[in-house]
């Protein structure tokens, strides 16, 4: 039996034990299509209804929609079982909507690669189906993260990737989504009431005044378009009577229907598309890195013959000359991270080379002392053990009005171990904004204060210090806990009160900008709190170097950390990263146009219908009050408060706190916004000169929507008359993922941040010079010096490999994974890495070719080799001719014999004997 409650706004659509069915999140004429989430949903609940499953809920305006009708939906719906037939795959899935991808990592999207194929559908489960022929040999469920198969299923369920999928005239279906002029009743006249559903309304009269409002707004933006035959073409086949649905619907009261918890949860996960920061492989014309020759440019991909043999050679530009290298020496190679505008090409003739290595080895050198003589001393420090109070602690936890994610949970335990440690603990805590850094850092503030200590969280920015306070005042106050603020619009009197209260233990936390820094004594500090570090300036970080030797000190930083400065740093600083957004997160909608009044009047108004709150950025304040001043015409419902740096501290507080309490709908702002400002309840942003930002600056202001359950939406809008280069840097905001994405450079600017993020300063002369990769490879080296770690890295060179070692196009036809897979290979220092990519080769790809497993047995070869202390081997018709590091001997086989003259012994030994125990090729 199928129903439906329908409620009067988005809000109320939290009700514990319903299907939650969206309505749109797009616009007519917005020239934007519903985000899968929306489809995905909308699909999935008709589907529901097939099998009279739906228990759903909704808004009056999601259910006036036409949609299609039950019988289209049967014929294009199919369930798969191990042993099916399944003919022409990709025009099947091509039918009913679905976009062809290498790897699926989004819905609505599918991926065929020789006898494997990948898809997502509105299920939103991955299923990955092995094939033999045309028939399914087994289905599976896929991690779209890792893109590995994790458990096998009995069945797949493909349904519709577009919402609309009907019998066209031509004999085949026809796909639309509802976007621009496609108004769904000029195509289908199907209703939810086809579905055999049972209606039911709670506070009709509210849900018809919600759904009037809205409308009535809608259609009043249409009409000053001058569109007048879209707008009756609107009136027509845009939505259906609302008469015609609330007539069938019983009304609903009493206390049935109570709002669910958000702990309570059941949102599936949001997987967000893959960040910039890990497609590093290499494109024709990048600048890249020879670690051995310098910078160069990579020019072509070349297959060359040789001994009857294929192989793949990079070969790379120089300023006097070329330099093919084989692609199965791809860990040599790595693309150039640094600025790629001023660089020059290194000559070989010249050794200019060596010259900056040797220049950025001493830098490092002078850094790692520095780190390394901070842990010393903090090794040699006996500090006091924070054990906590583990019921209270748990009573607190209860507290969090969300679902820890695996990565909170993982860094607050490790936060608690250090804690509890008698060693003082130093751990940068890294992540996204709005993924959950500050609800860890409360965790070990509140363990650090029931264990009978002091606590300070220091903030760069003041409003950043303000939001702290409210928020960890308001979840503290049950727990007697004391937390007092201390920034610049701290009066006199206040801050002599609030010191004499700290020195005396009165107040437990202690919450404030650098301020807090100057002329304070504890009672007892127990942990110091560093958010965003690296904007503070060099006096301060001064002072947290003197802290980190005998205090706890936690630092919170939201500029990536390169994976490979983490791994280097592992032994001197720890680290705790959080990967994955909050569950329930929804992927941001981003719209990039003109500067337009009726989509920001539109945009304005949907939000806060739902409830929501509006932060719109203009970043010049001489003119933001001529922005107030049309925003009050333009919606003159809306309440909206100024803030801007220049503002007294007085006033700045009180619209920071206007908006932060739902006092205000709408903030309109400089880009002081930018860095701390975290509303969960504003889920739109307007930007309105956007083609004046930096890439990295937009991608932090689109950080500050999206931070709760609900879609949210960033508008960058930008004058009538841009270049094409502008608009390239604002359409790469829009989707950051993939190779060649303008995004890409903004993402690794931030990485070279992260590098002052540990360091506290700079380092962007030497990381130029070498590259930000290879400058991490050389951190890693010195800290393994000082350290006494024995470097795992493989340099064994081997010539003469019989066969071809080659990935062909055939297997992997994607050139970036193509790469990828050389490179992870080439890198590869164990044998146990060798066997999960080879098992990664077949889950994703099929069975291995020839000339791949040559090409792992060539990596096995090299890892044996380099265990037995061989510094280059060639393959020749009598066995193996080797040269040792250091002239080191290391028998290999017991057949051999020596070659004075070269320093070489040649082993009477064939690679494959070697081979013969090694699992990585069998």
């Amino acid at each position: 039996m199928n129903e439906i409650l329908i409620v009067p706004t988005e809000k109320d659509c939290e009700i514990d034990g319903y299907y939650y069915i969206p309505d749109y999140d797009v616009l007519p004429y917005e020239n934007l299509s519903p985000s899968w989430y929306v489809r995905s949903r909308r699909i999935f609940a008709l589907y529901l209804a097939i099998q009279g499953k739906l228990k759903g809920i909704c808004t009056l305006r999601s259910l006036l929609h036409y949609v299609i009708p039950p019988e289209d939906l049967k014929k294009h719906t199919y369930i798969f079982k191990v042993g099916d037939k399944i003919p022409n795959l990709e025009e099947l899935f091509a039918n009913i909507g679905y976009t062809r991808v290498f790897n699926v990592r989004e819905g609505g999207t599918f991926s065929i690669r020789g006898e494997i194929v990948d898809f997502l559908g509105p299920d939103n489960v991955p299923v990955r189906m092995g094939l033999y022929g045309n028939v399914i040999e087994d289905i599976r469920r896929f991690n779209l993260r890792t893109q590995r198969s994790e458990e096998a299923l009995d069945i797949a369920i493909l349904l519709p990737a577009k919402e609309f999928v009907f019998q066209g005239k031509s004999g085949l279906p026809d796909i639309f989504e509802p976007i621009e002029e496609q108004f769904t009743g000029k195509y289908v006249n199907g209703t939810i009431l086809d579905y055999g559903v049972e209606l039911y309304v709670k506070n009709k009269r509210s849900v018809i005044e919600h759904f009037t409002l809205f409308e009535r707004e809608l259609r009043k933006s249409l009409e000053s378009m001058g569109e007048t035959q879209k707008l009756s073409d609107y009136k027509r086949f845009g939505l259906i009577e609302y008469d015609y649905i609330l007539g069938k619907a019983k009304e609903v009261t009493g206390e049935e229907h109570k709002a669910k918890s958000k702990k309570a949860s059941e949102e599936e996960e949001y997987v967000p598309s893959e960040p910039i920061l890990s497609e590093d492989e290499l494109e024709i014309g990048d600048i890249v890195v020879h670690k051995k020759y310098g910078i160069a440019r990579f020019t072509e991909l070349k297959k060359v013959e040789v001994n009857e043999n294929q192989r793949e050679f990079l070969v790379l530009s120089f300023a006097d000359s070329t330099l093919y290298v084989p692609i199965e020496r791809i860990d040599l190679v790595d693309k150039y991270v640094g600025d790629d505008v001023n660089v020059k090409l290194d000559s070989l003739k010249r050794s200019t080379w060596s010259k900056k290595v040797a220049k950025a080895k001493r830098n490092l050198e002078e850094l790692v002392r520095e780190l390394v003589l901070i842990h010393h001393a903090r090794e040699n420090i006996n500090g006091v053990s924070l054990p906590g109070d583990v019921e209270l602690e748990a009573e607190f936890a209860k507290s969090f009005p969300f679902v820890e994610t695996q990565d909170q949970l993982n860094a607050i335990s490790e936060i608690f171990e250090d804690l509890a440690s008698e060693k003082p603990m130093d751990r940068l805590l890294v992540g996204d904004a709005g993924y959950g850094k500050t609800e860890v850092a409360i965790r070990a503030i509140f363990r650090t204060i029931v264990s009978g200590k002091q606590a300070v969280l220091l903030a760069p920015t003041t409003i950043l210090a303000k939001q702290h306070f409210d928020n960890i005042s308001e979840r503290f106050a049950p727990f007697g806990i004391n937390v007092a603020l201390l920034n610049r619009f701290t009066t006199k009197k206040e801050k002599e009160n609030i010191l004499e209260d700290v020195r005396t233990g009165k107040i437990d936390l202690l919450i404030g900008t650098h301020s807090v820094l100057r002329d304070i004594k504890f009672a007892d500090l127990g942990l110091v709190v560093i958010d965003e570090e690296q904007k503070f300036g060099v006096e301060q970080k001064e002072k947290f170097k003197k802290f980190r030797v005998n205090v706890n000190v936690l630092s919170m930083s939201a500029t990536p950390i390169p994976r490979t400065l983490h791994m280097a740093l592992s032994s001197l600083k720890d680290l705790s990263e959080i990967k994955t957004p909050p569950l329930g997160r929804k992927e941001i909608q981003v719209h990039i146009g003109p500067y337009d009044e009726r989509i920001v009047r539109l945009a304005i108004l949907r939000e806060i219908g739902r409830g929501g709150q509006v932060i719109y950025v203009h970043n010049r304040v001489n003119s933001i009050y001529d922005v107030y001043e049309k925003l009050r015409e333009l919606v003159p419902e809306v309440s909206v408060v100024v803030a801007h740096g220049q503002q007294s501290k007085s006033e700045m507080k009180r619209v920071i706190d206007a908006f932060y309490h739902k006092n205000a709908d709408l903030l309109l702002c400089t880009t002081i916004v930018e860095n701390g400002v975290d509303v969960p309840n504003a889920n739109t942003l307007i930007v309105d000169d956007a083609h004046r930002y930096g890439l990295s600056q937009l991608y932090q202001l689109r950080g500050r929507v999206g931070r709760s359950d609900k879609i949210a939406f960033a508008y960058f809008l930008h004058a009538r008359h841009v270049n094409d280069k502008v608009l390239e840097r604002l359409y790469a905001i829009k989707s950051y993922q993939g190779p060649g994405s303008g995004m890409r450079i903004a993402m690794k600017d931030m990485e070279i941040r992260g590098v002052g993020a540990i360091f506290g300063l700079e380092q962007h002369g030497y990381i130029n010079d070498v590259g930000l990769k290879y400058y991490l490879e050389l951190l890693d080296e010195a800290v393994s010096q000082f350290s006494g770690k024995i470097q795992s890295k493989i340099d064994t060179e081997i010539e003469g490999i019989p066969g071809s070692i080659i990935i062909p196009e055939s297997y992997i036809y994607d050139p970036f994974e193509r790469m990828r897979f050389y490179r992870r290979i080439a890198s590869a220092t164990t044998e146990r890495e060798l066997i999960d990519i080879r098992d990664e080769l077949i889950d994703r790809f099929g069975k291995l070719p020839e000339s791949v497993m040559n090409l792992l047995k060539y990596a096995a070869l090299r890892i044996f080799l380099w265990n037995k202390n061989v510094l280059k081997a060639t393959v020749s018709d009598v066995g193996l001719v080797v040269k040792f590091k250091n002239s080191r001997f290391e028998e290999i086989s017991q057949r051999y014999i020596y070659n004075e003259k070269e320093d070489v012994y040649i082993f009477f030994v064939n690679p494959d004997e070697i081979l013969e125990y090694t699992k990585a090729v069998v």
